[in-house]
């Protein structure tokens, strides 16, 4: 996607460089963390979900 202005993409990135090495990597590791989870999540959901038939394979009766 590339709805964010390029002036916003500067700010954020000297607003990340300005923090330290290590709490760029806790937050990195938190942030996978739930993303991960996130998947997770989502793939039981999708599990648990009832098959709904698809429209190209309805059979008429």
């Amino acid at each position: 996607m590339n709805d964010t202005p390029q002036h916003i993409k500067e700010l954020q990135l000297k607003i990340w460089l300005s923090k330290s090495p290590a709490e760029r990597l806790k937050r990195f590791l938190e942030d996978n963390s739930a993303l991960f989870l996130a998947w997770k999540a989502a793939k039981i959901a999708d599990e648990k979900a009832p098959d709904l038939p698809s429209a190209t394979n309805k059979t008429d009766q």
